[in-house]
């Protein structure tokens, strides 16, 4: 076995034997199955080792975001490296999550996909690129509380650390992505008016508002929204309605009802908020009656320039290793979003497959994964050349 990926195997392979699953969001109250503080740690030794100064920084007890410097000169670019060190539950799972191994050109175990195989093939390019002494400074930034919201990236300081631009670690099977939807839940409210059931005339049923609601949404939003395209999703914005309740009891004519709706907006839509508010008002007006709004969270979209030089670096490195170097978007969300609006330039790109990145039985290829930490050294390699001559 090559020397690089059985290092890289090695700590991918520990990473997965940490705990670190995350189920409740930061600000939830309840009992925790785990949390990233072992991850952080793990990662902090083996980062100090290599040479790079150590920061974390805590969105709530034992939830470290990691930041991590190499920093060799002021005149040189600065490459980050991110990904996130939390996993989603292990429910259903009918593999031990816990116990990595290797069979048939894969490793299995819970994050080996999503995204503990992007922390260990950068880790991995990390030592290779400061072997080499590669004339680039770089940073590793290891994120928490990412499957719940990208929580802990919104939530990250970098004032201190002047970058040229982000790798984001994510499933992608080592495609780029240059852009990614945004992704908001929002909630629409249908009110009325109670009544005892035996005499509903005397009542307003909110959940007969919401049934005209959503017969509104299927039929003109929903068409509307795919009408809204740019260069990177031809497919437009995308609205899924994932839950509806109302009423209390069956004899009692319902006073209330809400819609929780998932949308993913094009980058192009820059206000989201103003969007949003617009697309109520605008059903309100129709159907009669008062469509209340309330936005639960919104994740940034993300589109970074093809003319940026990481992204030219990337498709550079990509033709060099024989591989379809197209710009790509996707419809979920990363932790690139809330980078990008921070003002940094990101891409996405790692080893996996996202439709693997949750299931019951999560692997990851392991020639994806070897070609993905050459991928990281070849791009930072080429980048410390065509950003210092930019």
């Amino acid at each position: 076995m090559d020397t690089c990926l059985a290092q890289g195997l090695a700590y991918l392979a520990d990473m997965i034997r940490i705990d670190s699953r995350n189920t409740l969001a930061l600000d939830t109250p309840g009992i925790r199955e785990a949390n990233e503080e072992g991850m952080a740690n793990y990662l902090s030794d083996h980062l100090s080792a290599l040479g790079f100064r150590i920061a974390r920084q805590y969105p709530a007890p034992n939830r470290p975001n990691l930041i991590a410097s190499h920093h060799i000169g002021d005149d040189l670019p600065t490459l980050a490296f991110n990904a996130h060190m939390d996993t989603v539950g292990t429910a259903g799972m009918s593999i031990d999550p816990f116990a990595p191994h290797v069979r048939e050109g894969r490793i299995y175990g819970r994050g080996s996909c999503d995204t503990k195989g992007s922390l260990a093939a950068m880790l991995t390019a990390c030592k290779t690129l400061i072997a080499a002494k590669t004339p680039i400074n770089l940073l590793y930034i290891a994120t928490c509380a990412e499957e719940t919201g990208c929580q802990g990236a919104a939530l990250l300081d970098l004032k201190d650390y002047p970058l040229d631009g982000i790798i984001v670690g994510e499933p992608t099977q080592n495609r780029l992505v240059i852009a990614h939807k945004c992704h908001a839940t929002v909630e629409l409210h249908c009110r009325g008016r109670a009544a005892h059931g035996s005499r509903p005339h005397l009542g307003d049923n909110a959940i007969y508002k919401a049934g005209r609601l959503l017969n509104y949404l299927e039929t003109v939003t929903i068409p509307e929204l795919m009408a809204i395209t740019d260069d990177v999703f031809s497919d437009g914005c995308t609205l899924s309605v994932g839950v509806i309740s109302g009423g209390v009891k069956n004899n009692i004519v319902p006073d209330f009802c809400r819609l929780v709706c998932d949308f993913r907006l094009v980058p192009g839509i820059t206000a989201p908020e103003t969007f949003f508010a617009d697309l109520v008002a605008r059903a309100s007006a129709a159907l009669g009656f008062t469509v209340e709004l309330l936005i639960e969270d919104i994740s940034p979209a993300m589109h970074t320039a093809t003319e940026h030089p990481l992204v030219e670096s990337i498709r550079a490195t990509l033709r060099q290793h024989g591989l379809n170097d197209t710009p790509d978007g996707v419809a979920y969300c990363t932790d690139g979003g809330r980078l990008s609006a921070k003002g940094f330039p990101c891409v996405v790109m790692g080893p996996g497959n996202i439709a693997v990145a949750h299931s019951a039985v999560e692997y990851l290829e392991l020639d994806q994964f070897q070609l993905a930490g050459e991928l990281y050294v070849d791009v930072a390699q080429r980048f410390a050349k065509q950003a210092r001559t930019c």
